[in-house]
């Protein structure tokens, strides 16, 4: 959150048209609660609460903020206070404080001690913020990693069920039961990070979680090898990491975004079906080492406005992909929502990419409204907004299905190469292509290699 400081809230003042010249008027007061309440969302809830004390106008006026954030390891300790004692009584100052809460919430993150993994408190949390205030955004995480048994998650069956609650993050917890998942058909973002549980059952919390549309996974087996299954009909985006498993089963016919982190040790294989991730890239036994590697189908169609794999992808909550080193990604570079999103992810990039596998869609059905249409809009994003300074960097790139006619695609291979976003070779791949394709690649391929290079030592040549 941002840090807007608190004296404005009470020494913010206004000259207005009076009588006298010295009266002054505190306007920021007169707003009305939402507004008021989008102002303190800016701050930490403690700050937000401290706000009661200005004045009786802003009594009550925290209790409308829409998202509310504890973190335990800030709180303060006070004179001669254990830590145990000093996690009840915080844990107890959090219970009032949701309880004290006048509206429903958004969104609410709770980082506390693993002594409410076995008081009942947790389990008291959780009901009164999707019971009573219906959150439709929860995270949970365990402050600090202790020995076997400290961490375990001992909820009661169906609490997550709750038809509002729509997205669930969990965080260093050991999960031994899938019961609190129990016919969880209101999930569509789940996200289990440093998670320590049996592979059956995530197996079950799975199935459990027919809705799901983002599921992240970042888990340690608590027993031997066995096979990870992932069959969902709605998920648009899966991330797994873990290891020592004798297999892992996705069949998810809508994937858009599939990201893995697996090291290989020759007993693992993938049995991979989702037929709209355009990229195929073999996993399995006779590939040994570490995968850090993203394959995304770029969809921004009529029918799927919300597109939530790819707000997930480029939010705060997805910082799982920066660490990736390879992205294998296809878009039609003539739906300028596309290029859009792929720059915003590329934006986002953290660090120096290795490569960057680009497939350019070829249509061969006919467009849906809105799919592929370039207007007078889109011309212009296309000249203004395409990679403007960007900072993003890779040292290879490979162009699968490119036209040398194609003047988007030719557009967006001259930006790479200008702006330096390139660094050591761009491959443009002429095979299974008819001869006069491949000319038209050679021909265009000649012409990239004539523009000012960003990088002097940039290799440009066809495969």
């Amino acid at each position: 959150m941002s840090c807007f400081p608190l004296s404005i809230l009470k020494t913010f003042h206004i000259h207005r048209p009076s009588k006298s010249k010295n009266k002054v008027e505190d306007r920021i007061s007169e707003l009305p609660d939402d507004v008021l309440a989008m102002i303190l969302n800016k701050l930490v809830t403690e700050d937000v609460i401290k706000t009661s004390v200005l004045s009786k106008r802003w009594k009550n006026v925290w209790t409308k903020v829409p998202y509310l954030v504890f973190d335990m390891q800030n709180a303060i300790v006070t004179n001669m206070e254990n830590l145990t004692d000093h996690s009840h009584r915080v844990a107890k100052e959090i219970t009032k404080v949701i309880n004290n809460h006048d509206d429903h919430l958004v969104g609410c993150t709770i980082k506390h001690e693993y002594h409410q993994c076995h008081n009942g408190v947790l389990e008291t949390w959780i009901r009164l913020l999707t019971l009573q205030k219906h959150t439709r955004i929860l995270s949970l995480s365990n402050l600090h990693v202790h020995g076997r048994g400290f961490n375990q998650l001992y909820l009661p069956p169906n609490i997550f069920s709750h038809p509002y609650l729509s997205s669930l993050f969990l965080c260093l917890y050991e999960l031994k039961t899938a019961y609190a998942f129990n016919r969880c058909y209101n999930l569509m973002i789940l996200k289990l990070e440093k998670i320590s549980i049996e592979v059956d059952v995530l197996n079950t919390i799975i199935a459990s979680c027919p809705s799901l549309k983002v599921l992240v996974l970042d888990v340690m087996w608590d027993n031997g090898r066995a096979c990870l299954k992932i069959r969902n009909n709605n998920l648009k985006l899966l991330h797994v990491a873990c290891s020592n498993v004798d297999g892992i089963e996705v069949y998810a016919p809508l994937l858009d975004i599939f990201s893995i982190d697996y090291r290989f040790d020759g007993k693992c294989d993938i049995v991979f079906n989702a037929p709209r991730l355009l990229f195929t890239i073999k996993y399995g036994s006779i590939n040994k080492g570490r995968f850090k590697t993203m394959t995304y189908n770029i969809s921004c169609k009529a029918r799927e406005i919300e597109n939530l794999g790819d707000k997930f992808l480029v939010g705060r909550d997805a910082n799982f992909f920066q660490q990736h080193k390879y992205l294998a990604v296809s878009v039609d570079v003539m739906n300028w929502k596309e290029v859009e999103m792929l720059r915003n992810v590329l934006a986002a990039w953290n660090g120096t990419m290795l490569g960057l596998f680009i497939l350019f869609k070829v249509k061969n059905v006919s467009k849906e409204e809105g799919e592929s249409s370039i207007g007078g809009t889109q011309e212009k994003n296309w000249e203004e907004n395409l990679f403007p300074n960007a900072d993003f960097r890779v040292e290879a790139v490979w162009m699968y299905q490119f036209r040398g006619t194609n003047n988007k695609q030719f557009a967006l291979a001259s930006r790479f190469i200008t702006q330096g976003t390139v660094t050591k070779k761009m491959m443009f791949m002429t095979h299974s292509v008819t001869e006069k394709v491949k000319l038209d690649i050679e021909a265009a391929v000649a012409e990239l290699k004539k523009l000012p290079k960003g990088n002097e030592n940039l290799d440009i040549e066809c495969l």
